[in-house]
């Protein structure tokens, strides 16, 4: 049996919450592993324990370790109206040596941008943000945010990042509000992608627009958020 310990906080620290509830039992939806968790929240201070059988993947663990805690938080805010948030910040195994603090980063994207001049870079978008379309441009980089700090719905946010961008295209280059067909032709024709790539978004949004809870392994988290920064780069670069 495996033992895993997260350490992390919950955000904001102002409005102060202590929490303690039975151990939850659980399945991984992707590999249909099974586990126990274990946690206690003391003035907003996280500690969850998972035992398991098997040996995870300290990524896709730390996202199941997520989902758990806002799970459980998600009841409390409906109940008291309160917006919280879970930072995951260190895990730790002793048996298999592991002791690791997260980062904030996504690797894939932080390697890919790892040379860009940041000041530049900023400057240059914020231009793009002006007018009647801008608005679009930042509820598209507002649900890059919310893919990356929100496991299970990654799908969902890229593609709602993408379906900003063809609202953009509505308003800057006139079109027509009820052509989907044109607004994607002028998407694909702006960003410079193929329509298979984007279907590939869009299918991995479907089940959770829906409703559907789906789980995602860190690999494919990966193709996802290399795919959709592919076709926001390139319709930045060009709009």
């Amino acid at each position: 049996m495996e033992h895993y310990l997260f350490e992390g906080v919950v955000h904001p620290e102002r409005a102060q919450i202590t929490l303690q509830l039975p151990p939850l039992g659980f399945r991984h939806i992707t590999s249909g592993t099974e586990a126990v968790a274990h946690f206690s929240i003391i003035l907003n201070q996280i500690a969850l324990w998972i035992d398991s059988a098997a040996e995870w993947d300290i990524f896709d663990l730390r996202n199941v370790a997520k989902s758990i805690l806002q799970n459980e938080l998600a009841v409390v805010g409906y109940l008291k109206g309160y917006a919280y948030d879970v930072e995951i910040r260190r895990l730790l195994n002793r048996r298999l040596n592991i002791d690791y603090v997260f980062g904030i980063d996504i690797p894939c994207i932080t390697k890919r941008n790892e040379e860009i001049k940041l000041a530049e870079e900023v400057e240059r978008i914020r231009a793009k943000t002006a007018g009647d379309a801008g608005i679009y441009l930042h509820r598209c980089f507002a649900d890059l945010i919310a893919a990356m700090k929100t496991p299970d719905d990654t799908g969902f946010y890229c593609y709602r990042a993408i379906e900003a961008l063809r609202q953009y295209c509505i308003i800057r280059y006139k079109l027509d509000p009820e052509n989907k067909s044109d607004q994607w032709t002028k998407v694909r024709a702006v960003a410079g992608c193929d329509e298979q790539t984007l279907r590939d978004i869009k299918t991995a949004a479907d089940p959770v627009r829906h409703g559907a809870i789906v789980a995602i392994t860190s690999a494919a988290r990966e193709a996802l958020f290399t795919k959709t920064w592919d076709v926001v780069d390139g319709f930045i670069k060009n709009a």
